[in-house]
């Protein structure tokens, strides 16, 4: 298997997006690390240990527009025309909500797999009330989401992706998940997920 993380927000060509932000410790400003594009590598770095220790290729993309990433996976995919290959979207999410979302292109059946099989794991999770497999389309509620995937379904049959949303880095309850032992925690679900998909 392939697996291909994809740091979203970060690296967009001219624009210092840091995705979501939220005062964590309290002391009246949002920093650095206070953000999307710092808080995701705390689960896809550990993941991405996990499964090549288990001889898994891990493939981490972290600048260019969206479509032009959704490209450059597909080309993995295609050049590796044996192997299943994974594309995660990955985010964090804000806003208060009580729930982890896996969200994949309405379109794609590998996709809406691979976001069943995540959110069963993610589940389990301190403070997650509810996951959901979201069927992302242009025009839904989950269109946001979809637009960090859509390019994925134009790619070979062997690739499937999701964009995931693992917590919600304003409620309280979700606090934990923000740290480097939340980001185990959240890397040790994704990656049991990835093996049973």
């Amino acid at each position: 298997m392939i697996v291909i993380f994809d740091r979203q927000h970060y690296g967009k060509p001219g624009k210092n997006d840091q995705g979501a932000g939220f005062d964590l410790d309290g002391d009246g400003r949002i920093e650095t690390q206070e953000r999307e594009t710092q808080l995701t590598p705390l689960y896809y770095r550990p993941a991405k240990e996990r499964l090549e220790a288990m001889g898994h290729k891990v493939v981490i993309l972290d600048s260019g527009w969206y479509s032009d990433r959704h490209k450059r996976a597909n080309q993995i995919a295609l050049s590796n025309p044996g192997e299943r290959v994974v594309y995660l979207a990955c985010h964090v999410n804000a806003g208060g909500g009580d729930y982890a979302a896996a969200i994949y292109d309405a379109r794609s059946a590998g996709g809406k797999r691979l976001a069943e099989a995540v959110t069963a794991q993610l589940a389990g999770l301190p403070g997650i009330r509810r996951v959901r497999a979201a069927r992302g389309t242009p025009t839904n509620g989950w269109k946001r989401g979809y637009a960090t995937v859509k390019g994925i379904y134009a790619g070979p049959a062997n690739i499937s992706g999701m964009c995931l949303e693992p917590y919600f880095i304003d409620r309280p309850e979700h606090r934990f998940l923000a740290s480097v032992q939340g980001g185990k925690l959240i890397a040790d679900k994704l990656v049991a997920a990835l093996l049973a998909w």
